[in-house]
């Protein structure tokens, strides 16, 4: 059996995995085989599987909740249901429901195996006296910027921004920016998905916000990231948003993303999805009764600094301290959308981003070509979306 994982900046994931693979080889008789993937990686075996089908994907593939239904419709992935007997549904979040489910049926086509949810940590001591921790918790996104000002004023290094950069690319991707854009509205699409809203005003001035952290140089670029240098955790920065805590240290406190009338909080999942074409079955099947299980999926949110899907499990995750603000979160919980046009979207929405971050270090970012370029995209993905 080939279990695909995504490659990660947090070694301790192949560690986990590595050994679970041993455990169940040493004691079931399970012969797995471990692939690390890109997102890029993935995306293009799979669409390499369709010109030429002999070639072999993995039986067991991690991805983003939001290709589940794009993988299902192209027939990639086996319903739940299918093979595998016991209902996961009633020992999870009712939540990740939403996540696991193909656009306009009922049937279950992934399964969630972390959660995480978009928040803000910052360093207590390097903020001193400008702000408290209480009026941190109700920061608006233009008293953002006042700050960064203060702070860029306050630590005059060179290498100093007050935000980190937690991309691996160094640019920023449009699920930060979804964040951002849910502060005007209720994201890049309508409220029932039928229509991209990204040609809309307070859209693009979401977008804009978000990248003017950049220009107004409090936000990095294609610089050394946190995973090499630790920006933040070597006081070159003071905050940083991040949908994972496993870059907190106990000297970071953590609040909602900055707020302007945003009505819930932004979520993402990883999951399994399972080929269809595999001829495994059994294999995946054990494989799942053996690993799907409280313990295990508990063990691989503490490595990550992620959210085990099973209920009430964030009780042995995190602090009591972080208990009654996460618990908060989850009750305004709305994930990336898992609908059939999201991953092409997505994928054009970063590409997008990395040139207008290549602009931005360049200085030849102009604030008036975004417009331009997202109803660009907005005519490309609708076309799309009518095709199929």
């Amino acid at each position: 059996m080939k279990l695909w994982i995504l490659n990660d900046y947090n070694q301790r994931k192949y560690y986990f995995y590595r050994k679970i693979v041993d455990h169940l080889k040493k004691e079931k008789g399970l012969n797995i085989e471990i692939e690390i993937k890109s997102k890029e990686n993935i995306w293009n075996d799979i669409f390499s599987f369709f010109e030429n089908p002999s070639l072999s994907l993995g039986d067991v593939i991690e991805i983003p909740h939001h290709w589940t239904t794009l993988f299902a419709k192209l027939g990639l992935s086996l319903p739940l249901n299918s093979f595998i007997e016991e209902d996961f549904t009633f020992k999870i979040y009712p939540f990740l429901k939403q996540t696991m489910v193909c656009e306009l049926t009922e049937k279950f086509f992934s399964l969630p195996i972390h959660f995480e949810v978009m928040v803000m940590f910052y360093k207590r001591e390097m903020l001193g006296n400008i702000l408290s921790h209480s009026e941190m918790e109700k920061l608006k996104w233009n008293d953002l910027f006042i700050l960064c000002e203060k702070l860029k004023k306050k630590y005059r290094s060179k290498d100093y921004y007050p935000f980190d950069n937690p991309n691996l690319e160094g640019y920023i991707k449009s699920e930060e920016i979804l964040a951002c854009v849910m502060n005007r509205t209720s994201g890049y699409f309508s409220s029932d998905f039928t229509m991209i809203n990204i040609h809309r005003d307070e859209v693009i001035m979401s977008v804009l916000d978000f990248l003017n952290l950049a220009v107004d140089k409090y936000y990095p670029l294609f610089e050394e990231n946190f995973f090499e240098i630790g920006f933040i955790k070597k006081n070159l920065s003071s905050m940083i948003f991040s949908f994972r805590r496993d870059i907190a240290d106990k000297n970071m406190r953590v609040v909602r993303f900055p707020d302007i009338m945003r009505k819930s909080e932004l979520g993402k999942a990883h999951s399994f999805m399972f080929f269809s074409g595999s001829k495994d079955l059994g294999e995946i099947k054990k494989f799942i009764e053996e690993f799907y299980n409280p313990q295990n999926l508990k063990e691989l949110a503490n490595c990550l600094g992620a959210f085990s899907p099973f209920k009430n499990s964030h009780y042995e995750i995190i602090n009591e301290k972080e208990i009654k603000f996460y618990e908060e979160l989850f009750e305004k919980i709305t994930f990336i959308p898992n609908i059939f046009i999201y991953p092409t979207f997505e994928r054009m929405m970063d590409e997008f981003l990395k040139n207008q971050a290549i602009n931005i270090v360049s200085s030849k970012y102009i604030a008036e070509d975004v417009k331009k370029r997202l109803q660009e995209i907005k005519v490309i993905c609708e076309y799309l979306m009518t095709s199929y």
